[in-house]
């Protein structure tokens, strides 16, 4: 799960920009109900995840109230991101096909 979340990190903020402009251009139904979906999706990864995303507690520099709070941070995160997916598969698609 760790290494996912970290080849994630490099590839969303992609997704997220052309998805953008793809729903932007072209509000398909289908790529905002897949979106959907998929922010589900990603609001279970982001919560399951959230403990691969904190530094060992050497590291820490927010007291633990802080910390607390960041996992439902996290978790929304992922969920948009996860939410522009759909669309950018359906863009890139579009684009190539």
């Amino acid at each position: 799960m760790a290494i996912f979340l970290w080849i994630f990190q490099f590839i969303s903020p992609v997704a997220v920009v052309l998805g953008g402009f793809y729903l932007l251009e072209d509000a398909d139904p289908l790529a905002l109900v897949l979106g959907i979906i998929s922010a589900v999706i990603g609001l279970i990864v982001g919560i399951v995840g959230w403990g691969d995303t904190v530094p060992p507690r050497w590291f820490w520099i927010k007291s633990s109230m802080d910390l607390a709070g960041s996992r439902f941070m996290t978790a929304l995160g992922y969920a948009i991101q996860f939410f522009f997916i759909p669309a950018f598969i359906m863009g890139m698609i579009e684009y190539f096909g």
